[in-house]
């Protein structure tokens, strides 16, 4: 994890290094290893450099190739061999050579093809002087973020949105459109844009080419839908499964400090930290040391699952460092969160999270593993409606039963609406989709004004329809989770956050080859028998405590969340007066946002968290607008203040 930028005044004005620096200062939690610059003329790039890998001990940038060609990357490549053995490279390049050698080597050995060539999480920029263009990519998945604005006749790109408002010609204007999306969960259809007009970001898989003449984006890779894998048994599924996830995680331990582990003691973590574990153990001196980090919960709670913990500890000799959750709560520190994320989404247990990563740092570690997306990739619905399409209602009647088994915590009546709610949905034809997701928008919360309601039902009638024919609902719905907008957007807050405290976030089920291989298996074995994760807990055997693969409940953090809120609703209802940045720039009705915070405070104790959604993306937007929108004074104050100065700017 590093921070790039670069500058390119396609007028031909020469790139003033002090704006540059600008660019680059915004940038400095995300590298501690030092900063540089490189400038020839109208183009200027900028790197702050985290070195994580080993081959990263003797890595500078930005890294100039002998033609001429400059290069910022921020990223792992997980194909350093196939590329090492399809490169012509110079003697003087060797196998132990930083990653970015490695991308340079390929953009001359490929040219325009060269992003095919790169596996890995990475968002790279490279200026080509001798053709006049430069062109930015990233990952096939979207781990790492990357942005970009053209203003006037400069191109600005970076790491994150709040290095592209340091230049004096960027001004931060909310994009309503983006915001009508998300104030409604709608983030599917977003094609690269932000919460800031003008403000886009690389899609993933994607290619961004600017020349002097325009900027064409376009796609480099994706999944074969259509490839398939057929094995003889279950067990054979599992150890093909075993094959990749063990590789996803090989790849993200490749560092030369620890790597910390977010483990629960859920399934989906837990797996990860056992199965880093058993690789370290199996080749001695070749893996970093793991640290397990837990945040824990007051005992007997819903959410309490410290007693996996000591089975993990048994199992193979090691402490997991236990962090205590912070104190509940959306409020305190929640600035600094829409700061560093720069997006009106809020976690209500910030504090937690801060904390937690800074023991990770703490511990020298620079890396932090997560089960993210374990649930969606590793348990996707879509094999039902397969089932249902090939007549096979005994098996679904089966499965279901034995989901209730396996998942005691859930009603099994909303897990038969879940089923007939993928059913109803899979079977909306194209031409319906704006007509059904106006009728969703119909039910946006009154409090928003006449106007952005407005928005808000038009943006629902643009979404795109299906691009891809599917061969099986499996497929599809392991395609679009691996595509959705939402995830995109939740894998740039983690990456954000974490670069607070000079982390690098990596999550091993969105490798692209585990998703590619789970996509290509029929999609009843993830769920054998009707065990869900069935895949996982097989491939788990003997490197998982039992006490853990036989788990059959997962944690409930509702009762925090909605707790979190009846002890904040006072302070949020304190600050929509109406000098509110929502109020006074016309997305919520004063009169009405404080008649409904009032009817909602009696639905804060409901089993769900439906009220404390509506409060946070209410919290979350008024956070925002100050942080970001009230001028280049705002933001300068957001981004230069301490934790304790943080109410003083909400004040």
């Amino acid at each position: 994890m590093s921070g790039i930028a670069g500058i390119w005044n396609r007028g031909g004005q020469p790139v003033l290094r002090v704006q540059l620096a600008n660019l680059s200062e915004r940038l400095a939690h995300r590298g501690p290893d030092g900063e540089e610059f490189w400038v020839q003329g109208a183009v200027g790039f900028a790197c702050r450099l985290n070195r994580i890998t080993p081959e990263a001990a003797a890595e500078t940038q930005p890294l100039v190739h002998r033609s001429g060609s400059v290069l910022v990357f921020d990223g792992r490549l997980d194909n350093r061999e196939e590329l090492l053995a399809r490169l012509h490279l110079s003697p003087d390049v060797s196998s132990g050579c930083p990653d970015p050698t490695l991308v340079l080597a390929a953009y001359a050995e490929f040219g325009d093809r060269f992003p095919e060539m790169l596996a890995g999480d990475f968002a790279l920029g490279l200026f080509d002087p001798k053709n006049q263009r430069l062109v930015l990519a990233r990952d096939a998945v979207g781990v790492r973020p990357l942005y970009y604005i053209q203003t006037r006749d400069t191109f600005l790109f970076a790491s994150e949105i709040k290095a592209l408002l340091a230049h004096p010609q960027v001004e931060a204007c909310p994009n309503d459109d983006f915001l009508a999306n998300l104030m409604i969960g709608n983030t599917q259809d977003t094609d690269g844009m932000t919460c800031f007009k003008g403000v886009a970001s690389v899609l993933p898989a994607h290619v961004v080419v600017v020349t002097p003449q325009g900027i064409a984006t376009s796609r480099y890779w994706d999944f074969d839908i259509n490839r398939r894998t057929r094995l003889g048994s279950f067990q054979e599924y599992a150890e093909g499964f075993r094959f990749h996830f063990e590789q996803a995680i090989r790849r993200r331990l490749r560092s030369a400090h620890p790597v910390a582990v977010s483990v629960s003691g859920g399934l989906d973590s837990s797996s990860i930290l056992c199965l880093a574990e058993t690789l370290r153990e199996r080749s001695p001196g070749q893996y970093p040391s793991i640290l397990g980090i837990s945040y824990t919960t007051p005992d007997g709670s819903p959410s309490d699952e410290k007693a996996f913990l000591p089975e993990i500890e048994r199992h193979y000799a090691v402490s997991i460092a236990r962090v205590p959750m912070g104190p509940l709560g959306w409020v305190d520190g929640s600035s600094e969160a829409v700061w560093q994320s720069e997006t009106p989404y809020l976690a209500n247990q910030w504090n937690t999270t801060r904390v937690f990563l800074r023991e990770a740092r703490q511990r020298e570690a620079r890396t932090i593993l997560t089960g993210h997306w374990g649930d969606q990739i590793l348990f996707p619905p879509g094999y039902l409606i397969d089932l249902f399409y090939r007549l096979e209602w005994n098996q679904i009647r089966s499965h279901l039963h034995e989901y209730s088994r396996w998942l005691s915590d859930v009603d099994p009546r909303t897990i038969r609406r879940h089923l007939c709610w993928g059913l109803m949905q899979y079977h909306v034809p194209d031409v319906l989709v704006p007509w059904w997701r106006r009728v969703r928008a119909r039910r946006c919360s009154p409090w928003y004004s006449a106007s952005f309601r407005s928005r808000v039902s038009r943006r629902a009638s643009t979404g795109s329809a299906r691009r891809l024919r599917f061969p099986s609902a499996h497929v599809q719905c392991l395609y679009e989770q691996a595509r959705s907008g939402s995830h995109v957007q939740c894998m740039e807050w983690n990456n954000k956050i974490a670069a607070t405290q000079g982390l690098e976030a990596a999550f091993p089920f969105l490798d692209r080859d585990l998703i590619s291989f789970l996509m290509s298996i029929p999609g009843e074995m993830q769920t054998y028998n009707g065990v869900p994760k069935a895949l996982l807990r097989e491939a788990m055997q003997g490197v998982l405590p039992n006490a853990i693969i036989r788990r059959t409940w997962k944690a409930d953090f509702t009762h925090l969340v909605n707790d979190g809120w009846a002890q904040d609703l006072p302070r949020l209802l304190h600050w929509l007066r109406p000098d509110a940045a929502a109020i006074k720039m016309g997305y919520l009705i004063g009169d009405v946002i404080r008649a409904e915070l009032s009817r909602l405070q009696s639905r804060i104790s409901d089993s769900n968290c439906r009220a404390a959604w509506h409060l946070s993306n209410i919290l979350g937007l008024e956070l925002w607008l100050r942080a970001f929108c009230g001028g280049k004074q705002g933001y300068e104050m957001a981004g230069s203040a301490s934790d304790s100065d943080y109410n003083n700017i909400l004040s």
